[in-house]
């Protein structure tokens, strides 16, 4: 081979060599890209170190988004959740629709919202009720915490607003009593032997602040076996009528064994209560001081259609034969003490 022939095969290897490195260059300038772009995930860089991420939001405090480890305290642990006597419900709001799950306590575009709660609070109101069903299990060994609410919102798609509610609870390690909006950091646990992960569940039929409370005693008693002796609930202050007159009486639930705990945001975050408990009473209160089942007047009707997107139906008859009943109840007049399980407490 002359000299001319091997200097111009060495062109050619070193051009096609050339070519092949910088179509790789390009390969990874366009996959890190994508992963920006549509979320697969991204790289940050701080003190030498890669910190990759599995889900959405930021990592500018060297936390990992992913919170659920295989150590992670499993459900009824030790069978400490079939033990429980005291049903805790935290009535759901809304549903999760972003992967910023660490912004849950104060930004409004974390959660599912209506044009009138923008502004209001919700994120605080939200994470308080959390916050406070939480510490009331941690008083208590023997209770079951409930996060109620079902998929209510179409545009989500098939999301619960339970199951946001424990992920929020996860997600801020917020099961060992840390209160996110006292500058805690999560190391900051004020309860470290907590079993209150073991001891949560959720309900995701719920429509109503009505089937709030039913169904989550169905809940208890599918994990139970038994009914509750006591019941807590947590929701804002306004509604504190709704569901310690109107709703416990309509079960027939004995006043002397039920909690509220009303807990709203501070007026800072837009909330007010004023206009808030005006509301109540035109579009709740009132409508259900003459159905106090839910099943006659339009506005409660239509109230579940709307929150029913995904025609859903609750399972609670067959897995609380007891409660039959009381479940296909609709008054308007008050089902008996004879007619309901706990009627004897």
């Amino acid at each position: 081979m002359t000299n001319r022939l091997k200097r111009r095969v060495m062109r050619r290897r070193q051009s096609s060599l050339q070519g092949k490195i910088t179509l790789a260059l390009s390969a990874l300038v366009i996959f890190g890209i994508a992963t920006r772009t549509i979320g697969i995930g991204s790289v940050q860089e701080e003190k030498g170190q890669q910190f990759f991420h599995l889900r959405g939001g930021s990592n500018n405090k060297n936390k990992n988004l992913v919170w659920v480890h295989s150590d992670s305290q499993a459900f009824n642990e030790r069978s400490i959740a079939t033990q429980a006597t005291h049903l805790i419900v935290v009535a759901g709001h809304s549903v999760l629709i972003s992967g910023d799950v660490e912004s849950a306590a104060r930004d409004d575009s974390v959660w599912w919202l209506y044009d009138y709660q923008h502004n209001r609070g919700l994120p605080q109101a939200i994470v308080s009720h959390i916050q406070a069903g939480i510490k009331l299990a941690l008083e208590d060994e023997k209770s079951l915490l409930v996060f109620s609410g079902g998929e209510t919102r179409s545009q989500t798609g098939p999301e619960t607003e339970g199951g946001s509610y424990f992920r929020v609870a996860d997600s801020l390690h917020l099961w060992h009593g840390r209160d996110v909006f006292s500058g805690e950091d999560e190391t900051a646990a004020t309860n470290e032997a907590s079993t209150v992960r073991a001891r949560t569940t959720t309900e995701e039929y719920a429509t109503d602040s009505f089937e709030n409370l039913l169904f989550s005693i169905c809940r208890f008693h599918e994990v139970t076996g038994a009914y509750p002796t006591r019941i807590s609930v947590v929701s804002f202050s306004f509604k504190q009528q709704r569901f310690e007159t109107l709703h416990a009486g309509a079960l027939q639930w004995p006043r002397t064994r039920f909690s509220y705990i009303g807990v709203d945001p501070p007026s800072s975050t837009g909330f007010n209560l004023a206009e808030a408990s005006d509301g109540e009473r035109k579009n709740s209160l009132v409508p259900f001081q003459t159905d106090p089942y839910g099943c006659h007047t339009d506005i409660l009707q239509q109230k579940r259609k709307e929150r029913n997107p995904f025609q859903r139906t609750a399972p609670y008859p067959l897995t609380c034969p007891e409660m039959k009943e009381l479940l296909k109840w609709c008054g308007p007049e008050l089902i008996s003490k004879s007619q309901v399980p706990w009627g004897a407490l």
